[in-house]
């Protein structure tokens, strides 16, 4: 698997330096109003990015030999990503936060699964970094962001306190990586370019822009390799099996309740999180039955 994920991170800095390059000769990535773009991040997200979390039906699928205890794990599944939807919507500040804690703990444990050894302080500091890494760089538009999510007014201390958090963890993770004992040099090499490089991608481009491109490029795409997925075919299956959800995302929530798409990119990702994560515990709550 290290060498899928050497190919990875050269793919993903590779990408990275051409679309900074890109960002600095063409203005339309650095758009203060992205309202006219959100429809095709949406369908970027809502397909590629959630791609890596539709393969839990393949782990559920393999997980269990009988069909009547596949259907148990996939009713639970879906029953809590409802769940999710209904709390995000009942009260989306709770929402918002809950989304932020999760990605704190997932990102950092699945961007850095391949290094096992790393130690949980390297992997938290990771999660807390890509979690809130824009608010460094756009403040106002960070907290115009959340606004439109939980409709309210944060007051902007509350960003200008997280500003000071992220930076601080930016901090924390190159003195620990550099520190630590058990990580290999090419492996802190390879991370330390992708945390750079992330880093300058994020004070390039705006938010929804930057959360896009880790989310499907490095996040989502580090996940499927983890996971297993061998070969284009089964990418490709994967982004089709996620179409019933940009469907019903799509003609549900946004053509008939009038939900915008902000809203529903994050309301979805908060719901199936919450699913992706308990998914081993479901599992083996059900095999502890059989």
């Amino acid at each position: 698997m290290l060498n899928k994920i050497r190919i990875h991170q050269f793919f993903y800095l590779i990408l990275s330096f051409f679309l900074i390059f890109f960002s600095q000769q063409h203005s339309f990535l650095n758009i203060t109003d992205i309202h006219s773009s959100l429809a095709i991040l949406f369908l970027i997200i809502m397909s590629f990015g959630v791609s890596h979390g539709a393969a839990d039906s393949i782990i559920i699928w393999k997980t269990f030999p009988k069909f009547q205890t596949k259907t148990i794990a996939f009713l639970i599944y879906l029953s809590i990503v409802l769940l999710g939807l209904i709390l995000w919507f009942q009260s989306p500040m709770l929402g918002l936060v809950l989304l932020l804690l999760m990605s704190m703990f997932h990102f950092g444990h699945s961007d850095l699964s391949h290094i096992g050894r790393a130690p949980q302080s390297i992997k938290i500091s990771w999660g807390i970094v890509m979690t809130l890494l824009p608010v460094i760089f756009f403040e106002k538009e960070v907290k115009s962001i959340f606004d439109v999510l939980t409709n309210s007014d944060i007051n902007l201390q509350v960003f200008v306190m997280l500003k000071f958090i992220t930076i601080a963890f930016i901090a924390s993770f190159l003195i620990l990586l550099y520190l630590d004992k058990v990580i290999t040099k090419k492996d802190k090499l390879f991370l330390a370019f992708e945390f750079l490089v992330t880093i300058i991608l994020a004070s390039l481009l705006q938010p929804v822009y930057w959360f896009t491109f880790y989310f499907c490029f490095l996040h989502g795409l580090r996940a499927l390799i983890n996971i297993g997925i061998k070969s284009l075919r089964d990418l490709m299956f994967l982004v089709a099996f996620t179409l019933p959800v940009t469907f019903f995302s799509y003609f549900l929530l946004f053509e008939h309740l009038q939900i915008n798409y902000l809203n529903i990119i994050f309301s979805v990702l908060m719901a199936l999180t919450i699913s992706h994560m308990l998914l081993p515990l479901i599992n083996r709550l059900l095999l502890s039955r059989l």
